[in-house]
């Protein structure tokens, strides 16, 4: 990847080497008859997906669209390497949704359970002397019962961007990096080509999945999209040598009932702590470096009230990613603009886990116009024409 040339014509071009980018070139490579071209400003996976948490879970309360979604893309990571050829790292790890009766979370948990029931998908519901004997090492202070997502897991996000994007390349893909798009070339109200830093592209179709950057580069063409950037923050801790009760990979994908911010195991030796929709307002620029000491001392107090066991783990690392989100939250994946011009964008918070069935469906879209691996009206970005606020109350998004 990046020792290719730019070409100056090809059929399609995809903006960004994130999952939903690298995802999407995948799908065209080998799914059509296109000549693809994916430019990455910088690495692969060096913005929001290499940040990411990257959860794989299915339960989303009452929104059996997500659900589905969720479920589609899961079974292709779990045999990714089979679809692909490219390893990437997998650990199995339940979400555990905590509730109290007559609450809004419990009542949100709950419903996800009938959801996740009706779609054959394991879940389970324990009450709190099952849960805490499943999972000793948490507080559950006035938990009243939990919901399981059976078969959640977590990868990595750099693995799975880098090995779609290996994908695409051994199928006929151009995969370039350190190639920002300047510009959206349109003629006749049709996408006619991208400007770069090294040169234009003619094309007829560009996919841009570029997270924070997608509305400066479609601000130009008269398109809006309506997305709002906050710093999270994300800690890597490694327990003390008394850490107790058993193996710090026992503890699940889970948060405190209303928590702002969430807790899993790090691939066996580790536990990852992350902030969740809390973080200043930033612009796609903003330094994503190590985070302050102060925020390390509130998350690690907030934790060890969580995770008793864990009060004296050590800071392995700590950094901050960018999210992207819209007003309700639900994802923009839609034909926008000029024709030829299609987009995908505001995932953060639970964009990696939909990364394969995103990207299909933009294959479809480019492809076809049209797509059947879900309801792509519901992504529309019209529906913040008919209101500003789109579907309303956000959907949860760990």
């Amino acid at each position: 990847m990046g020792t290719q040339s730019l070409p100056s014509r090809t059929d399609v071009v995809v903006v960004g080497g994130g999952i939903m980018g690298t995802s999407t070139a995948f799908f065209l490579a080998t799914e059509t008859e296109l000549d693809v071209t994916l430019l990455e400003r910088d690495n692969i996976a060096s913005g929001s997906t290499g940040d990411s948490s990257a959860i794989l879970r299915h339960h989303y309360g009452p929104q059996e669209i997500y659900a589905r979604m969720a479920a589609w893309s899961h079974d292709f990571y779990r045999e990714f390497e089979g679809h692909t050829g490219e390893p990437i790292a997998y650990e199995p790890n339940p979400l555990v949704r905590l509730g109290r009766e007559d609450t809004p979370t419990g009542r949100y948990a709950r419903e996800g359970f009938d959801v996740l029931t009706s779609l054959g998908i394991p879940v389970s519901e324990v009450d709190r002397e099952t849960l805490a004997a499943a999972f000793p090492m948490l507080a559950l202070g006035d938990v009243e019962f939990g919901i399981v997502d059976e078969t959640a897991a977590y990868s990595d996000g750099a693995d799975a961007a880098g090995g779609f994007a290996r994908a695409a390349g051994k199928n006929g893909a151009t995969v370039l990096t350190g190639i920002p798009v300047e510009e959206l070339l349109v003629d006749e109200d049709a996408i006619a080509g991208v400007k770069t830093d090294a040169g234009t592209v003619k094309t007829e179709n560009v996919v841009v999945a570029a997270g924070p950057w997608t509305p400066e580069l479609l601000e130009p063409l008269g398109v809006e999209i309506p997305l709002k950037l906050t710093k999270e923050e994300v800690l890597l801790l490694e327990p003390g040598e008394e850490y107790e009760p058993g193996d710090v990979s026992t503890i699940p994908t889970t948060a405190p009932p209303g928590g702002d911010w969430y807790v899993r195991s790090d691939f066996g030796d580790g536990v990852l702590i992350a902030t969740h929709h809390t973080g200043e307002t930033v612009g796609p620029d903003a330094p994503t470096g190590t985070v302050e000491e102060s925020t390390v001392l509130e998350l690690t107090e907030a934790l060890v009230e969580f995770v008793p066991g864990l009060e004296d783990a050590r800071l392995r690392g700590s950094y901050a990613g960018i999210y992207s989100n819209t007003p309700d939250h639900d994802f923009v994946i839609d034909q926008i603009g000029p024709a030829g011009c299609y987009a995908g964008c505001g995932f953060s918070g639970h964009g990696f886990k939909h990364g394969p069935v995103v990207g299909k469906a933009l294959s479809d879209l480019v492809a076809t116009g049209s797509t059947d691996v879900f309801d792509i009206e519901f992504f529309g970005l019209d529906r913040f024409e008919a209101d500003p606020a789109g579907h309303g109350k956000p959907a949860d998004s760990i």
